[in-house]
């Protein structure tokens, strides 16, 4: 027991010390690269539908001009009634500019957006296409299904990422736009429940995934009348109060993504306890920018022997579960956030396993994060400094200085294939 608070103690200390080390990584995997979402509420007459997007830099094709990388981007929206016929049509054209190549691939920086429009109660399809100005490829899609129903008070449930941003001199807050997704590893997220009777005081709620239960019968009384609206602000997505008169109530869960694992769950809402009233919404509990060594559990053990002995690796390999459930019990002894399903240091160490496969192989293929630099990134982070030069024998010498630790680390290029191997550290 001693040595499991020691080297949680160490592993903490050296995983999440890091100040420079900060991956933003939000590459969505509910839509992979483009999400939408559609929330809709009553208006003064029929009800005002929001269409949100997102799409990431690295699906549009930018063109230089000058100094900097232009892109454009068409989203047209078909919307059909239950007979199948088109009643509607709405566009929006988007253009953006950077000055940063690298910005151009990005599968973490999102170009945003939302459309609105007016419909009355009834069933809809809704059709959309993408389509890039510079290339003219376009992409269908799925059709998404839309019922408007005044018998069913409870609206569809908002995500929200933590905190307010201001705009236009109100409080905003800025939706995850994850395609109703519910993020995992952002364990802070609030789930927001707009319900257009004001004469509902309460609402219970319960979460299943098939036949386990994962939040059983919470309650929540907390609300305030207003009446949102979705708009564009700072090139997010965002919702605010509207101008409109009608009044919704909205129900906050705090934290609502920290009692989840991922996976689809079914969300149970009953309006004051009643279960003539229940409605069910189906949602996804997704972790986003999931690290890539987390997708082969077996790999993914083996990794541990970058901070364990192979005794160890191999009790996890013999443990009582499968492979994903020995991976994660082994993980969850190391749990520096227990209240929270979500596992910080377990992130955080594949999140480094990522990087080092990456970044520290050889001309062969080999290294990667078993290579001494994999293993010095792992436990100490990224160097504060790298400087490069090359020695008596004109060999490529790589040194990392770790300036609050006081550390520093040579790797020599032996062979000129990019294998560094360390030389001498401290």
């Amino acid at each position: 027991m001693k040595n499991i608070y020691l080297l949680t103690f160490l592993l903490v200390s050296q995983l999440l010390a890091q100040p420079d080390f900060v991956v933003e990584r939000d590459i969505i995997q509910s839509g992979k690269f483009y999400n939408s979402e559609i929330h809709f509420f009553p208006a003064e007459q029929d009800y005002l539908v929001y269409y949100s997007y997102k799409i990431s830099y690295s699906q549009l094709f930018f063109e230089k001009n000058a100094d900097q990388f232009n892109a454009g981007f068409n989203l047209n929206i078909e919307i059909k009634d239950s007979t199948g016929i088109i009643i509607k049509r709405k566009s929006d054209d988007r253009k953006i500019s950077v000055k940063n190549f690298e910005e151009t691939n990005s599968q973490e920086i999102f170009l945003q957006g939302v459309i609105n429009f007016n419909l009355p109660e009834g069933k809809y399809q809704l059709l959309a296409i993408i389509s890039d100005q510079i290339s003219k490829r376009e992409r269908r899609i799925p059709p998404f299904s839309l019922d408007i129903n005044k018998s069913k008070p409870v609206l569809n449930p908002i995500v929200f990422d933590p905190g307010k941003i201001i705009c236009d001199g109100l409080n905003a807050f800025v939706l995850s736009n994850n395609s109703a997704s519910i993020p995992f590893n952002k364990p802070t997220n609030d789930l927001v429940i707009p319900v257009s009777d004001q004469e509902i005081s309460s609402l219970s709620i319960k979460v299943k995934r098939g036949d386990k239960i994962l939040i059983d019968e919470e309650k929540i009384t907390e609300s305030f009348l207003a009446h949102p609206e979705i708009k564009l602000c700072e090139d997010k997505v965002v919702i605010t109060q509207s101008a409109d008169t009608s009044k919704l109530k909205i129900f906050i869960l705090k934290d609502f993504s920290s009692k989840l694992t991922e996976g689809p769950i079914q969300l149970e809402i009953y309006p004051d306890e009643s279960a003539e009233k229940k409605q069910i919404f189906n949602l996804n509990v997704i972790w986003i920018g999931k690290p890539i060594s987390l997708s082969d559990a077996e790999e993914a053990i083996k990794f541990i022997e970058l901070i364990e002995s192979k005794d160890v690796v191999s009790n996890i390999f013999s443990g009582s579960g499968d492979e994903i459930e020995n991976l994660y019990n082994y993980w969850n002894k190391l749990d520096p956030t227990l209240e929270t399903k979500f596992n910080e240091l377990m992130s955080e160490f594949y999140t480094r396993v990522d990087y080092c496969e990456l970044n520290f192989r050889s001309l062969a293929g080999n290294g990667g994060a078993k290579s001494d630099r994999g293993k010095t990134y792992i436990k100490f982070g990224p160097p504060d400094s790298i400087d490069r030069d090359t020695d008596n024998n004109d060999k490529v010498v790589e040194s990392w200085i770790y300036k609050k630790s006081q550390r520093k680390f040579v790797f020599v290029d032996k062979e000129g294939t990019g294998a560094f191997t360390l030389a001498n550290g401290q």
